[in-house]
């Protein structure tokens, strides 16, 4: 199961959350099948840049994936894939993710979104039946379910920071996410939580 900011997997307590103007929406949105869902998606993008002329792909990782693309790496993109669709449906353990993890998913829920609420109403269903084809709102679910945007800052302003400046943002791996480096096999796996990731009210 994935660290999110606020809990994926148990509706009945989301946890602290920024509701949207639609209270049908917020009662209808189900954060763990959007991300299922745009995740499941990802594998036909990530295909169809493998089908193309490796020429191209540099090209295409950053027009498709503009933050976690820098890495030039289809590999690693692909394999960060598989560990995250894996880590969702898994339910033996909590496993956090990392700035490698978190960018990508920006990429792709992004990318979904905007094509989403661009959809008639008729494939909107297909994808996400619950919302009644309604508009997606993007912004809402990265502040409820995103520790934080890190990943966005631009590099030279993160690498002019003074090294007690950069700890404030404690975010794993977030200098190389930054400026761009692949990741290893160890920065792409998800880290096992030791305890319930969750504030628990009593």
């Amino acid at each position: 199961m994935l660290v999110f900011k606020n809990n994926i997997y148990d509706t009945s307590s989301p946890g602290k959350q920024t509701l949207t103007p639609d209270k049908d929406y917020n009662s209808c949105f189900d954060a763990r099948h959007f991300i299922e869902i745009a995740l499941e998606q990802e594998e036909e993008v990530l295909s169809f840049i493998e089908r193309q002329p490796q020429l191209y792909w540099i090209e295409d990782l950053r027009q498709f994936y503009p933050h976690s693309g820098k890495i030039n790496s289809l590999y690693a993109l692909k394999e960060i894939l598989k560990i995250l669709r894996l880590g969702l449906i898994e339910t033996s353990c909590w496993q956090h993710m990392n700035t490698y993890h978190f960018c990508f998913l920006y990429d792709v829920f992004v990318r979904f979104s905007f094509n989403y609420n661009h959809d008639n109403p008729q494939e909107k269903l297909i994808y996400l039946p619950e919302l009644k084809g309604k508009t997606l709102y993007l912004g809402s679910f990265i502040n409820n379910y995103f520790f934080n945007k890190s990943f966005l800052v631009d590099p030279e302003h993160f690498n002019s920071l003074k090294p007690e400046e950069k700890t404030g943002y404690d975010c794993p791996h977030l200098f190389s996410v930054i400026n761009g480096l692949s990741p290893t096999r160890e920065e792409m796996s998800l880290k096992e939580s030791q305890d319930y990731p969750y504030t628990v009210f009593v």
